[in-house]
């Protein structure tokens, strides 16, 4: 006999529910109307077919690099790949491995929610911030799903026998992370016994770091391979109608006297460095000088003669900035057009992002804590404060407003970007430059009506 719970209970457990709901950071989303999808595959001659086409390549080489467009759906190619393994009995279970408790919860959701979709007899076994089930899938791996943070992967792969690892699934999502000094440090050689092996990016070079990339290529995909088996990239996602197309708007600032006595610290301290007999790598000069163009005094004063001109700049729009600090410089120019905004940095509520996907709030400021993993679908303007020299973050960040959205099929969105004006020779192909460039080609691209079907 089924028993009612007791007010005193029920009290209990609401008071001991969360207050708010899961932000839905990347979402297991079907293509629009094929939820009931037993398969996860759609007809051939749709727009999502670069995934079914991904899953053959994988299949053919078992081990590389899947690069594909953010908002293209990487994580549901790697669970059609899971799938597929899975029917043809090539595997016993699958670690998958990323960075950041966001990403690595989102992964626990969508696998959950596959294995009930498909009635899939996995469990999920979570090696990450409080949870620590690395143990129990060492123990028994069948028919088991390990999520797992990439600082931990090491001593869980010391304790996997080969035989074991063989009949395994590894998949690294945001693949370049694996390129680290520390992972290559702990993780090198640790992937050849692997079955099948998975490396999923929006774009998987290091920016000023060879060695990195050429690693995470050896691990996962063998020696003498340097190219993912498979591309689809934000110009095929755009041409498809998977993402919408964009108006790229360069506002151009130029260096302040007190910022070029920062750029000539940075250099002090090379010479320093070169000195002392501990050179600056270049991956560090670049970031220390980068740090002062991100800074530069000018922006916030284009920014606001430009939001005088469009203030619906402001109307569903995430501006990306290094710090704190720097987004405070822009509260009043923001407030003069809007009071429904707010600041969601690493310390910050979860409720603060909630309440912008609600549509509470019409501008969020930020660094990098949304540069990876959010889908909002709404969002349609993203402003470039803060950008760095290698693309990926770039390509992240630009995908936030990129998103199309079922409710708004005409849906465009806007990127707002800071440029550096060229001052001299030596500035000409400066990395604001060599960006435009990039944004303003991407932004030409339009919808083929055909590719559909192409």
């Amino acid at each position: 006999m089924t028993k009612k719970l007791t007010p005193e209970l029920l009290a209990r457990i609401k008071a001991m529910a969360p207050k708010y709901r899961p932000i839905p950071l990347r979402q297991f989303h079907d293509p629009p109307k094929a939820r009931q999808d037993k398969n996860l595959t759609e007809p051939k001659d749709s727009k999502w077919r670069h995934q079914d086409e991904a899953v053959e390549a994988f299949l053919l080489v078992k081990g590389g690099v899947l690069e594909m467009a953010t908002g293209t759906g990487k994580t549901r190619t790697a669970l059609r790949i899971l799938t597929r393994l899975h029917r043809i009995e090539a595997i016993n279970g699958a670690i998958v491995c990323t960075d950041g408790t966001d990403l690595l919860d989102q992964w626990c959701q969508e696998i959950e929610e596959w294995t009930l979709a498909l009635g899939m007899p996995y469990r999920t076994l979570k090696h990450y911030g409080t949870h620590h089930r690395g143990g129990e899938f060492v123990l028994s791996p069948r028919e088991s799903i390990l999520v797992i943070s990439r600082g931990q992967l090491h001593m869980t792969l010391s304790r996997l026998p080969n035989e074991v690892t063989g009949r395994l699934l590894i998949v690294h999502d945001e693949v370049h992370g694996l390129g680290a000094p520390g992972c290559r440090e702990n993780l090198a050689g640790k992937h050849a016994a692997f079955g099948y092996r998975l490396g999923l990016t929006a774009t998987p070079e290091r920016e000023y770091d060879e060695e990195g990339t050429k690693f995470l290529f050896e691990e996962l995909a063998g020696p003498g391979v340097d190219e993912p088996f498979f591309r689809f990239g934000l110009e095929d996602a755009i041409r498809r109608g998977i993402l919408c197309e964009f108006d790229y708007v360069p506002l151009e600032y130029r260096l302040t006297q007190e910022d070029r006595k920062a750029l000539q610290a940075v250099y002090k301290k090379q010479a320093a460095r070169n000195h002392a007999g501990n050179p600056m790598t270049k991956e560090e000069l670049w970031i220390e000088l980068s740090k002062v163009y991100k800074r530069a005094a000018h922006k916030p004063i284009v920014f606001a003669d430009y939001v005088a001109k469009c203030p619906n700049i402001l109307q569903s729009t995430i501006v990306f900035v290094e710090d704190r600090e720097f987004g405070e410089r822009l509260y009043d120019t923001i407030h003069r057009q809007t009071y429904r905004f707010s600041q969601y940095y690493a310390d910050d509520k979860p409720r603060t992002l909630l309440r912008f996907a609600d549509g509470e709030l019409d501008c969020l400021i930020t660094c990098h804590k949304l540069s990876q993993g959010i889908d909002i679908r709404g969002l349609r303007n993203v402003v470039l404060f803060s950008s760095s020299r290698p693309k990926l973050e770039t390509i992240q960040r630009i995908g936030r407003c990129l998103r199309t959205n079922p409710e708004e099929p005409d849906k465009r969105a806007r990127v707002v970007d800071f440029v550096r004006v060229v001052e001299s020779e030596q500035d000409f192909d400066n990395a604001d430059q060599q960006r435009k460039e990039w944004l303003e080609k991407l932004s030409a691209i339009r919808r083929n009506s055909n590719a559909d079907s192409q």
